[in-house]
């Protein structure tokens, strides 16, 4: 399957959060306004209420969240709603359409298309599943066409931007000639948690506003446009098991007041499923000489009893670069310490946490943006892409890049891009350089030539060259306002030329 492009949306910048304000005006609130207490956490006391505020203070501050870089909806946002955070299905609908519509709209001029170009469009959003659905709110937002095929996928968590690459997989592989969008989101609205349940709680500290929508094609005129093709992927669903069933749901607390439960086995929880499924994927990405190693480990373990520890292979030995979702610090150093990665392989995911937050389902894609827009990729690149979400789920897929790619996202262009991606843009650009440099030598030497002409440093071979000079005149006519903006380099090129007749 070949994704073709993506597009991360950025919210508006009133739209950020600064944390010190934020804080300073809730514990103010917290002090003067029952209303706020009752509002924020179902609760009449001061104390009380300044208690959990310190709490979510240390929460966010540990997060890996920046001080002033992410962003939420003005209908729960410390600058707008305070005191009245608003959690309705229109306050819902509103940030839903911002997000996602911008998202989509973001990938089509990307890609000169119209909304009519699209026949699938898959959407996924786990708590806010409204009916119509997402998808029909996309479609009519757009004006799309009465045959489009469009799917919503609710309730599956964060790890639904990585596992419903399967449902995309299987749609394109029963219909050719087909254009599909995958839409990631969490509506963080209707998430907002009013109650005094710090479980709970730690959801509206670290979740954040944000959409991905991501192309994939199997018609054959896009296919020159691609930018990656899926490898493999595999999945894990651990609910089977009530620990992992249990440790992230969304529900009534014991007020009820609707939230997201957060369990302490998260953590744990998460590196299983993703053994589970990086045991899977393994095989098919690993080095003939890292199998081997594993292989004569096995054997001494299992055939010979010998009490050596289990082979962990070191994956960036074999892979480019992780795209791991970024569900807060704790999650990545997690994953990070299961599958042996160095801060250079975080920091991809580490950023978007730090600069847009827990973006659910699209974080991973956000992380690929970054990738694209700092780091570029190289032809042959291989990308580990990792979803982790309630269930619990895990979804693994390895993408291959089909070509050089640094592609500064809108997203991302505050970051930049780092100077070995110059290097390698200019060591892949080798036809268009030569040919440019080849171009300026020839303009320099045409510009000394007539200046050597006219300065009577070729007087001795003018017969020889005025069969030149009548078929260059033309050339030198043209050149003349050129000549005369670079006289002094000229000037330095030509005395060069006199001092080599000289010689």
């Amino acid at each position: 399957m070949h994704l073709i492009d993506f597009y991360n949306f950025k919210p508006p910048a009133e739209l950020l959060v600064n944390r010190d304000e934020s804080q300073a005006m809730r514990v103010n609130a917290a002090k003067t306004s029952l209303e706020f207490r009752r509002n924020a956490f179902n609760t009449d006391s001061v104390d009380e209420a300044l208690d959990l505020l310190d709490f979510c203070y240390k929460i966010v501050s540990r997060s890996g969240l920046s001080e002033n870089g992410t962003y939420l909806p003005k209908a729960i946002h410390p600058k707008y709603s305070c005191v009245h955070p608003k959690t309705s299905i229109d306050d819902a609908m509103e940030e839903a359409r911002m997000v996602m519509c911008g998202a989509i709209e973001g990938l089509l001029k990307k890609q000169g298309l119209a909304a009519k170009d699209v026949d699938i469009i898959v959407t996924t959003c786990s708590i806010f599943c409204p009916t119509p659905s997402l998808a029909s709110m996309v479609v009519n937002h757009f004006g799309m066409r009465p045959d489009v095929q469009s799917y919503h996928l609710g309730g599956m968590g964060c790890s639904n931007g990585v596992v419903a690459v399967n449902l995309v997989k299987d749609l394109l592989r029963s219909r050719p000639n087909c254009n599909a969008i995958l839409l990631t989101t969490e509506i963080t609205t209707p998430a907002y948690y009013k109650g005094k349940d710090k479980h709970r709680q730690v959801t509206n500290m670290i979740f954040r506003t944000g959409a991905s929508a991501v192309l994939f094609s199997n018609k054959r005129p896009m296919l020159r446009r691609a930018k990656y093709v899926l490898d493999t992927n595999y999945r894990v669903h651990l609910a089977a098991r009530d620990p992992a069933y249990k440790c992230i749901w969304y529900g009534p607390d014991a007020e009820g007041n609707n939230g997201i439960y957060l369990g302490k086995d998260v953590v744990n929880e998460a590196s299983k499923s993703l053994s589970m499924a990086m045991h899977k994927v393994a095989p098919s990405i690993l080095k003939p000489s890292q199998i081997a190693a594993y292989a004569a480990t096995e054997v001494q373990r299992k055939l010979l009893g010998h009490k050596v520890p289990a082979y962990k292979p070191v994956f960036t030995e074999c892979l480019d670069h992780f795209l791991i979702h970024a569900g807060g610090a704790k999650v990545l150093d997690g994953i990070g310490k299961e599958l042996q990665l160095d801060e250079a392989a975080m920091e991809p995911s580490r950023m978007v946490l730090h600069d847009y937050g827990n973006v659910s389902s699209s974080t991973t894609w956000y992380t690929l943006g970054y990738v694209e827009s700092v780091r570029g990729a190289k032809k042959g690149d291989r990308l580990l892409q990792i979803g982790v979400g309630s269930g619990i789920k895990c979804g693994v897929n390895v993408w291959r890049a089909v070509r050089d790619i640094h592609d500064v996202q809108d997203a991302w262009a505050h970051r930049g891009t780092d100077p070995s991606v110059l290097a390698l843009r200019r060591g892949h650009s080798s036809w268009v350089s030569s040919l440019l440099r080849l171009a300026l030598l020839l303009l320099l030497a045409t510009l000394a030539f007539q200046y050597a002409l006219g300065a009577g440093l070729l007087k001795q071979y003018e017969p020889a060259l005025q069969p030149v000079v009548q078929q260059l005149q033309p050339l030198l006519d043209v050149l003349q306002p050129v000549t005369e903006a670079v006289e002094p380099f000229v000037q330095q090129a030509a005395a060069k030329v006199q001092g080599l007749i000289g010689a």
